[in-house]
Protein backbone atom coordinates (compact mmCIF):
# COMPACT_ATOMS: atom_id res chain seq x y z
CA UNK A 1 0.00 0.00 0.00
CA UNK A 2 1.77 3.60 -1.56
CA UNK A 3 1.19 6.08 -2.91
CA UNK A 4 4.29 7.46 -4.19
CA UNK A 5 4.29 11.52 -6.07
CA UNK A 6 7.18 12.43 -8.86
CA UNK A 7 7.76 15.33 -10.57
CA UNK A 8 10.02 15.11 -13.43
CA UNK A 9 13.76 16.70 -13.56
CA UNK A 10 15.22 16.71 -16.89
CA UNK A 11 13.13 14.02 -18.47
CA UNK A 12 13.33 11.76 -15.05
CA UNK A 13 10.84 11.55 -12.11
CA UNK A 14 11.85 11.81 -8.92
CA UNK A 15 9.85 11.89 -5.69
CA UNK A 16 8.49 14.82 -4.43
CA UNK A 17 6.23 15.20 -1.10
CA UNK A 18 3.48 16.99 -2.36
CA UNK A 19 0.59 17.93 -5.21
CA UNK A 20 1.60 20.11 -7.33
CA UNK A 21 1.72 21.13 -10.91
CA UNK A 22 2.54 18.58 -13.87
CA UNK A 23 2.94 15.52 -11.04
CA UNK A 24 2.81 12.05 -11.20
CA UNK A 25 0.89 10.03 -8.67
CA UNK A 26 1.16 6.34 -8.52
CA UNK A 27 -1.13 4.46 -6.32
CA UNK A 28 -0.37 0.34 -5.52
CA UNK A 29 -3.35 -0.99 -3.70
CA UNK A 30 -3.69 2.07 -1.87
CA UNK A 31 -5.74 2.89 1.81
CA UNK A 32 -9.12 5.09 1.68
CA UNK A 33 -6.92 7.68 3.70
CA UNK A 34 -4.58 8.13 0.46
CA UNK A 35 -7.78 7.77 -1.79
CA UNK A 36 -9.17 10.36 0.08
CA UNK A 37 -6.25 12.42 0.08
CA UNK A 38 -5.92 12.08 -3.84
CA UNK A 39 -9.51 13.10 -4.29
CA UNK A 40 -9.66 16.15 -2.12
CA UNK A 41 -6.33 17.45 -3.22
CA UNK A 42 -6.81 17.64 -7.18
CA UNK A 43 -10.93 17.55 -6.65
CA UNK A 44 -11.70 14.26 -8.31
CA UNK A 45 -14.62 11.71 -8.82
CA UNK A 46 -13.85 8.95 -6.43
CA UNK A 47 -14.40 6.62 -9.39
CA UNK A 48 -11.61 7.56 -11.38
CA UNK A 49 -9.13 6.37 -8.45
CA UNK A 50 -11.02 3.21 -7.54
CA UNK A 51 -12.12 1.60 -11.18
CA UNK A 52 -8.76 -0.54 -10.89
CA UNK A 53 -9.07 -1.23 -7.66
CA UNK A 54 -11.70 -4.39 -8.91
CA UNK A 55 -9.76 -7.06 -10.89
CA UNK A 56 -12.66 -7.70 -12.23
CA UNK A 57 -13.16 -4.35 -13.77
CA UNK A 58 -13.49 -3.83 -17.54
CA UNK A 59 -11.27 -2.09 -19.47
CA UNK A 60 -12.50 1.68 -21.32
CA UNK A 61 -11.81 5.17 -21.70
CA UNK A 62 -13.78 7.76 -20.16
CA UNK A 63 -13.92 11.25 -21.07
CA UNK A 64 -15.32 14.18 -18.65
CA UNK A 65 -14.74 17.65 -18.39
CA UNK A 66 -12.42 17.55 -15.20
CA UNK A 67 -10.42 14.63 -16.70
CA UNK A 68 -9.49 11.54 -19.11
CA UNK A 69 -9.96 8.07 -17.54
CA UNK A 70 -7.97 5.08 -19.94
CA UNK A 71 -8.55 1.91 -17.57
CA UNK A 72 -6.53 -1.28 -19.44
CA UNK A 73 -4.84 -4.60 -17.94
CA UNK A 74 -1.44 -4.99 -17.39
CA UNK A 75 0.44 -7.89 -16.95
CA UNK A 76 2.20 -9.19 -13.38
CA UNK A 77 3.76 -12.02 -12.02
CA UNK A 78 2.14 -14.39 -8.56
CA UNK A 79 2.71 -17.18 -6.91
CA UNK A 80 0.18 -20.36 -7.21
CA UNK A 81 0.40 -23.52 -6.82
CA UNK A 82 4.21 -23.02 -5.57
CA UNK A 83 4.97 -21.65 -9.12
CA UNK A 84 5.47 -18.04 -10.58
CA UNK A 85 2.39 -17.54 -12.93
CA UNK A 86 1.28 -14.61 -15.00
CA UNK A 87 -1.92 -12.90 -15.24
CA UNK A 88 -3.44 -9.17 -15.68
CA UNK A 89 -4.40 -6.41 -13.51
CA UNK A 90 -6.79 -2.97 -14.37
CA UNK A 91 -4.47 -0.01 -14.39
CA UNK A 92 -6.31 3.01 -14.51
CA UNK A 93 -4.58 6.55 -15.69
CA UNK A 94 -6.85 9.25 -14.84
CA UNK A 95 -5.23 12.41 -16.82
CA UNK A 96 -6.15 15.81 -15.45
CA UNK A 97 -4.68 19.61 -16.07
CA UNK A 98 -2.85 19.28 -12.92
CA UNK A 99 -1.55 15.55 -12.51
CA UNK A 100 -1.55 11.93 -13.76
CA UNK A 101 -2.43 9.23 -11.44
CA UNK A 102 -1.81 5.68 -11.86
CA UNK A 103 -3.92 3.48 -9.80
CA UNK A 104 -3.09 -0.36 -9.64
CA UNK A 105 -3.60 -3.66 -7.30
CA UNK A 106 -0.18 -4.50 -7.88
CA UNK A 107 3.24 -3.48 -8.44
CA UNK A 108 3.82 -3.02 -12.27
CA UNK A 109 6.78 -4.18 -14.10
CA UNK A 110 5.99 -0.98 -16.42
CA UNK A 111 5.74 1.68 -13.86
CA UNK A 112 8.90 0.16 -12.28
CA UNK A 113 10.78 0.19 -15.39
CA UNK A 114 9.00 4.24 -16.15
CA UNK A 115 10.77 5.12 -12.56
CA UNK A 116 13.68 3.64 -13.12
CA UNK A 117 14.41 4.27 -16.63
CA UNK A 118 15.32 0.87 -17.44
CA UNK A 119 13.77 1.24 -21.13
CA UNK A 120 16.69 2.08 -23.63
CA UNK A 121 13.75 2.86 -26.23
CA UNK A 122 12.30 5.80 -24.17
CA UNK A 123 14.29 7.34 -21.35
CA UNK A 124 13.11 10.59 -21.67
CA UNK A 125 9.34 11.51 -19.59
CA UNK A 126 7.59 14.69 -19.16
CA UNK A 127 4.42 14.86 -17.22
CA UNK A 128 3.52 18.22 -18.94
CA UNK A 129 3.59 16.36 -22.48
CA UNK A 130 0.46 14.12 -20.85
CA UNK A 131 -0.45 12.50 -24.12
CA UNK A 132 2.84 11.28 -24.30
CA UNK A 133 3.66 10.10 -20.77
CA UNK A 134 0.12 8.37 -21.13
CA UNK A 135 1.50 6.73 -24.86
CA UNK A 136 4.71 6.01 -22.88
CA UNK A 137 2.89 4.00 -20.31
CA UNK A 138 0.50 1.96 -22.89
CA UNK A 139 4.10 1.23 -24.71
CA UNK A 140 5.98 -0.14 -21.87
CA UNK A 141 2.82 -2.16 -20.93
CA UNK A 142 2.94 -3.62 -24.53
CA UNK A 143 6.62 -4.65 -24.41
CA UNK A 144 6.02 -6.71 -21.07
CA UNK A 145 3.16 -8.67 -22.81
CA UNK A 146 5.43 -9.73 -25.44
CA UNK A 147 8.57 -9.74 -22.68
CA UNK A 148 6.18 -12.76 -20.15
CA UNK A 149 5.23 -14.09 -23.58
CA UNK A 150 8.60 -15.16 -24.60
CA UNK A 151 9.50 -16.24 -21.06
CA UNK A 152 6.33 -18.15 -21.30
CA UNK A 153 7.74 -19.61 -24.58
CA UNK A 154 10.95 -20.64 -22.43
CA UNK A 155 8.90 -22.32 -19.97
CA UNK A 156 7.13 -24.66 -22.44
CA UNK A 157 9.95 -25.27 -24.60
CA UNK A 158 11.85 -26.63 -21.42
CA UNK A 159 8.81 -28.60 -20.44
CA UNK A 160 9.02 -30.16 -23.88
CA UNK A 161 12.46 -30.88 -23.45
CA UNK A 162 11.63 -32.80 -20.22
CA UNK A 163 8.83 -34.64 -22.39
CA UNK A 164 11.70 -36.06 -24.49
CA UNK A 165 13.41 -37.53 -21.27
CA UNK A 166 10.81 -39.20 -19.43
CA UNK A 167 6.56 -38.16 -19.13
CA UNK A 168 5.25 -37.07 -15.86
CA UNK A 169 2.00 -35.63 -14.56
CA UNK A 170 3.32 -32.40 -13.88
CA UNK A 171 4.45 -31.30 -17.12
CA UNK A 172 0.61 -31.88 -18.09
CA UNK A 173 -0.73 -29.38 -15.21
CA UNK A 174 1.72 -26.96 -16.20
CA UNK A 175 1.02 -26.70 -19.90
CA UNK A 176 -2.78 -26.72 -18.59
CA UNK A 177 -1.60 -23.52 -16.05
CA UNK A 178 0.73 -21.87 -18.96
CA UNK A 179 -2.11 -22.57 -21.39
CA UNK A 180 -4.59 -20.82 -18.49
CA UNK A 181 -2.13 -17.71 -18.45
CA UNK A 182 -2.23 -16.91 -22.38
CA UNK A 183 -6.04 -17.25 -22.03
CA UNK A 184 -5.84 -14.20 -19.39
CA UNK A 185 -3.25 -12.43 -21.96
CA UNK A 186 -5.21 -12.93 -24.74
CA UNK A 187 -8.74 -11.45 -23.30
CA UNK A 188 -6.85 -8.69 -22.02
CA UNK A 189 -4.81 -7.73 -25.21
CA UNK A 190 -8.08 -8.26 -27.42
CA UNK A 191 -9.73 -5.43 -25.32
CA UNK A 192 -6.39 -3.40 -24.79
CA UNK A 193 -6.43 -3.16 -28.23
CA UNK A 194 -9.96 -1.64 -28.95
CA UNK A 195 -9.05 0.44 -26.24
CA UNK A 196 -6.00 2.02 -28.08
CA UNK A 197 -7.34 2.05 -31.43
CA UNK A 198 -10.07 4.44 -29.74
CA UNK A 199 -7.66 6.88 -28.06
CA UNK A 200 -5.98 6.83 -31.69
CA UNK A 201 -8.67 8.58 -32.74
CA UNK A 202 -8.65 11.27 -30.46
CA UNK A 203 -7.41 14.95 -31.82
CA UNK A 204 -5.83 15.60 -27.90
CA UNK A 205 -3.65 12.72 -28.24
CA UNK A 206 -2.13 13.14 -31.56
CA UNK A 207 -0.75 16.58 -31.17
CA UNK A 208 2.64 16.18 -32.71
CA UNK A 209 4.49 14.00 -35.54
CA UNK A 210 6.15 12.41 -32.49
CA UNK A 211 3.03 11.35 -30.79
CA UNK A 212 1.99 10.23 -33.88
CA UNK A 213 4.97 7.92 -34.38
CA UNK A 214 4.34 7.26 -30.56
CA UNK A 215 0.89 6.14 -31.10
CA UNK A 216 1.75 3.98 -34.29
CA UNK A 217 4.33 1.81 -31.87
CA UNK A 218 1.81 1.49 -29.31
CA UNK A 219 -0.71 -0.07 -31.47
CA UNK A 220 2.20 -2.28 -33.66
CA UNK A 221 3.30 -3.16 -30.37
CA UNK A 222 0.15 -4.04 -28.55
CA UNK A 223 -0.90 -6.23 -31.81
CA UNK A 224 2.33 -8.04 -32.22
CA UNK A 225 1.64 -9.44 -28.18
CA UNK A 226 -1.74 -10.33 -29.22
CA UNK A 227 -0.70 -12.53 -31.88
CA UNK A 228 2.36 -13.93 -30.01
CA UNK A 229 -0.55 -15.22 -27.64
CA UNK A 230 -2.47 -16.69 -30.31
CA UNK A 231 0.47 -18.12 -31.74
CA UNK A 232 1.80 -19.77 -28.37
CA UNK A 233 -1.60 -20.73 -27.48
CA UNK A 234 -1.74 -22.85 -30.15
CA UNK A 235 2.04 -24.10 -29.62
CA UNK A 236 1.03 -25.00 -26.30
CA UNK A 237 -1.96 -26.80 -27.46
CA UNK A 238 -0.22 -28.99 -29.57
CA UNK A 239 2.39 -29.75 -26.70
CA UNK A 240 -0.13 -30.72 -24.22
CA UNK A 241 -1.81 -32.75 -26.58
CA UNK A 242 1.01 -34.33 -27.12
CA UNK A 243 1.95 -35.04 -23.27
CA UNK A 244 -1.50 -36.39 -23.32
CA UNK A 245 -1.07 -38.81 -26.09
CA UNK A 246 2.19 -39.96 -24.81
CA UNK A 247 0.77 -40.65 -21.17
CA UNK A 248 -1.89 -42.69 -22.95
CA UNK A 249 0.70 -44.86 -24.73
CA UNK A 250 2.25 -44.97 -21.61
CA UNK A 251 -0.71 -46.28 -20.00
CA UNK A 252 -1.35 -48.68 -22.89
CA UNK A 253 1.50 -50.27 -23.20
CA UNK A 254 1.51 -50.95 -19.36
CA UNK A 255 -1.76 -52.33 -19.87
CA UNK A 256 -0.30 -54.66 -22.34
CA UNK A 257 2.47 -56.20 -20.38
CA UNK A 258 -0.09 -56.81 -17.44
CA UNK A 259 -2.42 -58.51 -19.51
CA UNK A 260 0.96 -60.44 -21.13
CA UNK A 261 2.25 -61.04 -17.72
CA UNK A 262 -1.33 -62.52 -16.53
CA UNK A 263 -1.12 -64.78 -19.74
CA UNK A 264 2.18 -66.32 -18.86
CA UNK A 265 1.06 -67.18 -15.27
CA UNK A 266 -2.11 -68.67 -16.15
CA UNK A 267 -0.45 -71.58 -17.78
CA UNK A 268 1.70 -72.82 -14.90
CA UNK A 269 -1.53 -71.87 -12.35
CA UNK A 270 -3.68 -74.34 -14.87
CA UNK A 271 -1.44 -76.99 -15.05
CA UNK A 272 -1.22 -77.17 -10.94
CA UNK A 273 -4.57 -76.96 -10.75
CA UNK A 274 -5.74 -79.79 -12.36
CA UNK A 275 -3.42 -82.22 -10.80
CA UNK A 276 -4.50 -80.24 -7.69
CA UNK A 277 -7.22 -82.28 -7.69
CA UNK A 278 -8.40 -85.16 -5.53
CA UNK A 279 -8.80 -87.21 -9.14
CA UNK A 280 -6.65 -89.88 -10.76
CA UNK A 281 -4.78 -88.43 -13.57
CA UNK A 282 -1.87 -89.69 -14.94
CA UNK A 283 1.57 -89.91 -13.68
CA UNK A 284 0.36 -89.57 -9.92
CA UNK A 285 2.37 -92.80 -8.93
CA UNK A 286 5.21 -91.48 -10.58
CA UNK A 287 7.76 -89.88 -8.41
CA UNK A 288 9.55 -87.92 -11.11
CA UNK A 289 6.00 -86.26 -12.78
CA UNK A 290 6.11 -82.77 -10.51
CA UNK A 291 10.00 -82.21 -12.29
CA UNK A 292 8.18 -83.06 -15.51
CA UNK A 293 5.37 -81.01 -14.93
CA UNK A 294 7.69 -77.92 -13.87
CA UNK A 295 9.71 -78.06 -17.14
CA UNK A 296 6.49 -78.36 -19.25
CA UNK A 297 5.39 -75.37 -17.48
CA UNK A 298 8.58 -73.27 -17.84
CA UNK A 299 8.55 -74.67 -21.58
CA UNK A 300 5.55 -73.59 -22.52
CA UNK A 301 5.41 -70.19 -20.49
CA UNK A 302 9.14 -69.70 -22.59
CA UNK A 303 7.10 -70.52 -26.07
CA UNK A 304 4.14 -68.33 -25.08
CA UNK A 305 5.97 -65.56 -24.55
CA UNK A 306 7.79 -66.26 -27.90
CA UNK A 307 5.13 -65.84 -29.67
CA UNK A 308 3.86 -62.68 -27.89
CA UNK A 309 6.89 -61.28 -28.85
CA UNK A 310 6.89 -62.25 -32.55
CA UNK A 311 3.55 -60.67 -32.07
CA UNK A 312 4.39 -57.45 -30.40
CA UNK A 313 2.54 -57.86 -27.39
CA UNK A 314 5.80 -58.50 -25.17
CA UNK A 315 7.62 -55.60 -24.82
Amino acid sequence: MTIDIYEMKEGRPYKTDSIKEDVWINLVNPTVEEIDYVQTSLNLDREALTAALDDEEGSRAEVTPKYTLILVDAPTREWRNGREEFTTYPISITVTDTAIITVCLQELFALSNLITGKNKTMNIVNVANRPRFVLQILFRIAINYQADLKYIEVKRMAIEESIRKATRRDDLFELHELESNLVYFKTSLSVNTSIIDRISKQSRFISSTEDRDLMDDVIIETSQALEMTNTYSQIIKGTRQLVEADLNNSLANTMKFLTSITLIISIPTMIASFYGMNVDLPGMDFPYTYLILFGAMVVLSFVCIWHLRRSGLWR
